[in-house]
């Protein structure tokens, strides 16, 4: 099973790139974590371990890929 995790701002955008994303990976048996790090702040370590600089971007099995290029790690 492929592991999936958004890492996100919370914004507006973002949620709703969650919400799609949530759906669109729950349907093809993936495991989906969707993390707002303006909530989940303990996690911006991992984030940027993964290679995350910008957000939102979406890591599937260790490889990051930038959606919606619209803020970066550093204001996290």
């Amino acid at each position: 099973m492929k592991k999936v995790t958004l890492f996100h701002d919370g914004c507006n955008i973002c949620q709703g790139i969650s919400a799609t994303m949530s759906q669109t990976f729950a349907d093809m048996q993936a495991c989906f974590e969707s993390v707002d790090l303006s909530v989940q702040e303990g996690r911006t370590d991992e984030a940027r371990s993964l290679g995350v600089v910008r957000l939102p971007s979406l890591v599937i099995d260790g490889k990051v890929l930038r959606l919606e290029d619209h803020s970066s790690i550093d204001a996290h």
